[in-house]
């Protein structure tokens, strides 16, 4: 296992003239649990869209599991963002179920109880 599960180095994204994210340093420890907090506009989507390489950086360096490159939709990365879109009505524990079993997971309570409990 890598000693940082996600770690950015002097990343910076601009759009046309806007900078949303500037000359960002971020680590990520593996096993942690990490939230993005902070004003709209702040550059929260950009970072995450970042490290699930939906968008590329202008400059710097964003490593994921110890790797610089790969698919967005590596099996070992989940995001779940604040609004969750058509599912609202869902409880939480059902839309990670719902997630999982999408990711091929069937008998996955037990996990999700685990995981639950950590958030508090």
């Amino acid at each position: 296992m890598t000693e940082y599960a996600v770690r950015l180095q002097d990343v910076t994204k601009t759009f046309g003239s806007h900078v949303a994210v500037r000359d960002l340093d971020l680590e990520i420890a593996s096993g942690s649990i990490y939230g993005f907090i902070g004003p709209n506009g702040s550059g929260k989507t950009t970072t995450i869209r970042m490290i699930l390489r939906i968008f590329f950086p202008d400059r710097g360096r964003v490593e994921v599991l110890g790797q610089a490159a790969g698919d967005c939709a590596d099996e070992r990365v989940g995001y779940l963002p604040e609004e969750r879109g058509i599912y609202r009505r869902m409880k939480v524990r059902e839309l990670l179920r719902y997630y999982a079993r999408l990711k091929g997971f069937r008998d996955c309570d037990a996990e999700i109880t685990r995981w639950l409990q950590r958030l508090g």
